[in-house]
């Protein structure tokens, strides 16, 4: 039995055919499907207001989707990307997804794997301060206050602008990602597996006689990347036809 994982979809208005492919992906592997790992920034934007309608009508598809695949005896596993906040108290509490805020330590088939979306992964001093400024109660309450039809607002202007600010910074973003993978590899980790950059890559490192491997799962925007671990073939970075 498979596990698939898949991530930086930003899913938002307007993007039904990729949706059609996620779903079409996911049905095409079901045979085969024991564990779905979200790996971040599915959503484009979400934070777990009182009043989740607005969120509820635009994800409903998705929503619907992962609450057949529950119901199918699927394991499903939600890794907060930057674009999410609070996930847990919808995801998990209604849909009984396991939701992480930051990272995760597993045991994959043996191996010992540290997952998490990437984005607090050897940040820079001022992605530090955003990050805290964004992930503490005050503001939580102050979104909250705002509401969703504001902050949604807000919300998706600050998506697209922070998406090609991005870009601009990818080498450096690509090497840190990369040392942080080789500081896990050093602690004991055989897998390291991250998203945020929006680039796939299957790279090998080494600890002295040790071998270990960084994978970043890529995007569903883009690529249609995505990683797969079978108990036979191991991991492999792999990429959905949607023709």
């Amino acid at each position: 039995m498979d596990w698939l994982f898949v991530g930086d979809a930003h899913f938002s208005s307007g993007d039904g055919e990729r949706r059609k492919h996620f779903f079409n992906f996911i049905q095409e592997n079901k045979s085969t499907l024991k564990t779905l790992v979200i790996m971040g920034d599915f959503f484009d934007f979400w934070f777990g207001f009182r009043n989740l309608a607005p969120l509820k009508k635009e994800y409903g598809d998705v929503l619907t989707f992962f609450r057949k695949l529950k119901s199918n005896n699927v394991e499903m596993i939600y890794f907060e990307g930057n674009h999410e906040f609070r996930l847990g108290s919808f995801l998990s509490n209604k849909l009984g997804i396991k939701v992480y805020e930051n990272c995760a330590e597993m045991n994959i088939d043996g191996k010992k794997s540290y997952l998490a979306h990437g984005d607090r992964s050897y940040p820079t001093v001022s992605h530090r301060i955003l990050t805290w400024l964004l992930r503490n109660r005050l503001s939580y309450l102050l979104i909250s206050l705002l509401g969703p039809r504001i902050v949604i607002g807000v919300a998706t202007w600050w998506s697209a602008n922070s998406r090609n600010w991005g870009q601009k910074r990818s080498t450096d973003i690509l090497s840190r990602m990369r040392k942080f993978a080789q500081l896990k590899v050093n602690e004991g980790f055989d897998t390291v597996i991250l998203a945020h950059t929006h680039l796939p890559e299957a790279i090998a490192l080494k600890k002295g006689k040790r071998e270990g491997y960084y994978f970043n799962v890529g995007n569903w925007m883009r690529d249609y990347s995505y990683l797969r671990y079978s108990n036979k073939k191991g991991f492999s970075l792999e990429y959905y036809n949607t023709e």
